[in-house]
């Protein structure tokens, strides 16, 4: 539980699906299947690598506290 939410398995399968498209679009931006035209393209990728790497550590987060049943909050 954090602050208040109950940390559920269906919670943690969505953020796996997410993180699953989140790669899968971040994978086919680098190698140029999904075109930006001159700077925006790294700035893009860059912006969603950052997001990809927050979603990883909270999806990491409540997996560890699911797993271990804490109460936070």
């Amino acid at each position: 539980m954090i602050l208040g939410f109950t940390v559920k398995p269906e919670m943690l399968v969505f953020g796996g699906t997410l993180l699953l498209v989140l790669m899968v679009l971040q994978v086919l931006q680098g190698m140029r299947k999904i075109k930006f035209k001159g700077p925006l393209h790294l700035k893009v990728h860059k912006w969603g690598a950052w997001v990809l790497l927050a979603a990883a550590v909270f999806h990491g987060f409540l997996g560890y506290v699911y797993a271990l049943g804490l109460r936070i909050g």
